[in-house]
């Protein structure tokens, strides 16, 4: 009987935190494109997938601007969240461009970087807190150099910092961007 209570507890506590999360993804939605922003989440079936690996706080969604001019900004943001029945911090979210989203190995993802653009790293020291079921986004403004005018891939990469050790890689996105 213990055993099955457990079992149900844990079915109510997922329910409870996938409904959470929808209101939140659906939230999130409204506000970018009231805003005008774009804006992408994981479908059910990429959640579940996500929900099944062993990684995790992990990325659900991101807004940004779509475009902006050489010596402009884009707005960019992404949502995080924690599945798990326990808190996680010092969780940072590095900012890129380049190619690296093609690249099935992270080693090589976070080599391919469009050295024109600067590579950012939020929140500050000592990261974010995630708490049990959570949800939180992380700002950015992405300065635009002078480049080409054409389409950049933006890369975020979530990682939870060991400050002794090499940091423990939890997910990464992508989204595109036009320079005008």
């Amino acid at each position: 009987m213990n055993e099955e209570r457990s079992f149900s507890d844990y079915a109510d506590r997922q329910a409870s935190y996938l409904r959470r999360l929808a209101q939140r993804l659906e939230q999130s939605r409204q506000e970018h494109e009231r805003e005008g922003k774009n804006f992408t989440s994981v479908t059910p079936e990429q959640l579940e997938r996500k929900l099944k690996r062993a990684n995790s706080p992990m990325i659900v969604s991101q807004g940004w601007s779509g475009s902006a001019p050489a010596g402009g900004t884009i707005q960019y943001s992404v949502g995080i969240t924690n599945p798990d029945p326990i808190d996680h911090n010092w969780l940072f979210v590095h900012l890129f461009v380049g190619p690296a989203n093609v690249a099935p190995d992270i080693n090589d993802a976070v080599a391919a970087v469009d050295a024109r653009f600067a590579r950012l790293t939020n929140p500050a020291f000592a990261g974010l807190t995630i708490k049990a079921g959570g949800f939180e986004q992380v700002d950015f403004e992405i300065p635009i150099p002078t480049v080409k005018k054409s389409n950049y891939l933006g890369n975020s990469v979530l990682f939870q910092a060991t400050w002794h050790d090499p940091a423990d890689y939890l997910d990464r996105s992508l989204f595109v961007f036009e320079v005008t």
